[in-house]
């Protein structure tokens, strides 16, 4: 085989091996039970907390879907480790794939209190954790406020604020038209 094949079959195999193992990798989350009557308990599917602020669990034909803005408070559990003959733990040969149960904790639209829990690994709920966290500090209300502010108003003429830069709210505008004798 010449250098050049070589080097091309090399070239496929690391840009195609690693998108394969990360899609391999499957990120899995188990309903262990909650106050969710419509998902069925020991159900497996994907937890994800979305870029408009909503927590969904996509099973099967199915999906779950919450605004962050309901959930009040969120906790992570460690499961009991093994242990040989009730005494001696047993380590974990793959500590990133340790399980841990997610709990949610929300009040839905009419005010009743429910809550969710989920079976994940430990990276998976850490980064659902902080995910959670982050979108209720920041939800997209805070940022626009009402969807009208925003700081580059003043700066850039955007179709946001085209009324204030056509209608002549621009006060150097106003003031040379408003000055008797100015030249034009």
């Amino acid at each position: 085989m010449s250098a050049f094949r070589k080097l091309l079959l090399s070239m496929i195999v690391f840009v195609l091996i690693p998108p394969a193992i990360v899609r391999g990798a499957t990120d899995t989350a188990t309903y262990v039970g909650g106050s969710v009557k419509s998902i069925p308990l020991n159900l497996n599917g994907t937890l994800d907390v979305s870029e408009r602020g909503e927590l969904r669990f996509d099973y099967g034909t199915g999906a779950y879907k919450m605004p962050c803005t309901q959930i009040t408070s969120t906790a992570i559990t460690q499961d009991e480790p093994r242990h040989i003959f009730h005494r001696i733990p047993v380590p974990s040969l793959a500590p990133g794939r340790k399980k841990q149960t997610l709990t949610i904790n929300y009040k839905d639209a009419a005010g009743v209190n429910g809550t969710l829990n989920f079976e994940l690994t430990a990276s998976q709920a850490s980064a659902v954790l902080e995910t959670i966290a982050i979108k209720k500090a920041t939800p997209e209300t805070a940022i626009f406020q009402n969807g009208t502010d925003w700081w580059g108003d003043k700066y850039w003429k955007t179709t946001r604020n085209r009324s204030d830069w056509e209608g002549g709210a621009n006060p150097a505008s106003q003031t040379a038209q408003t000055v008797p004798g100015a030249a034009r």
